[in-house]
Order: C-alpha cells, then structure tokens, then sequence
C-alpha cells in the first residue's frame, strides 16, 4: 500500500499542507479537478485530502473510493455546513448507522 498523501484545493487551502511536503494541486477547471483525482487515485495514493467545495464536482469519483481500502478521501471544510458536502455525508453516514436523522 502507498502512504503517499495528496492534497486537492484552492492556494489558501493548501498553505498549511505545503509545510509538511505533500504533493499537492489547485485546480484550474473541473475538467483538471477530475484528471488529477483520477491520476493520484491511480498511481495508489493512500490518503487524499479535498477542499470540500471541489467534492460536489468529482462526487462519482468519490462514491467509487468509499467501499474501497485505498484511497481514503477526507474531504475537508466547507463555509456552510448545510451547504457542505462533508455535512452531508456525515449526516448521510450517521442516518445510516442509527437509522435515523439526528443532526
């Protein structure tokens, strides 16, 4: 398995990450949002960290990694939280291991 980490956003979100050395991408278009997830994916990346508001752009991307080990995408932020894609998918993921909604 590939340790690599990965981190996909906008330049302010990736200025913490760039201190630890991740290889990381801003993306100019969906169009390369989507080539880039689909490459770093494919060369067995183990952890990927995604600017929340990318997530809604690449979600059949992202509904493909959920059942599998690797990778393990963590989308992360989001201005809104009822907006956000991780809001939705927690609240999606708690309704599902309870039954039902509670957030």
């Amino acid at each position: 398995m590939n340790c690599e980490i990965c981190v996909i956003g906008s330049e302010a979100f990736l200025f913490p990450f760039l201190q630890f050395g991740f290889r990381s991408f801003t993306p100019s278009s969906p169009r390369a949002l989507r080539e880039y997830l689909e490459e770093v994916i494919s060369l067995g990346f183990g952890v990927i960290y995604l600017e929340d508001s990318f997530c809604f752009q690449v979600e059949d991307i992202l509904d493909k990694c959920w059942d599998q080990q690797t990778p393990i995408i963590v989308p992360i932020g989001g201005l809104s939280e009822s907006e956000s894609y991780s809001w939705q998918m927690g609240r999606e993921m708690m309704e599902k291991a309870i039954g039902m909604h509670v957030l």
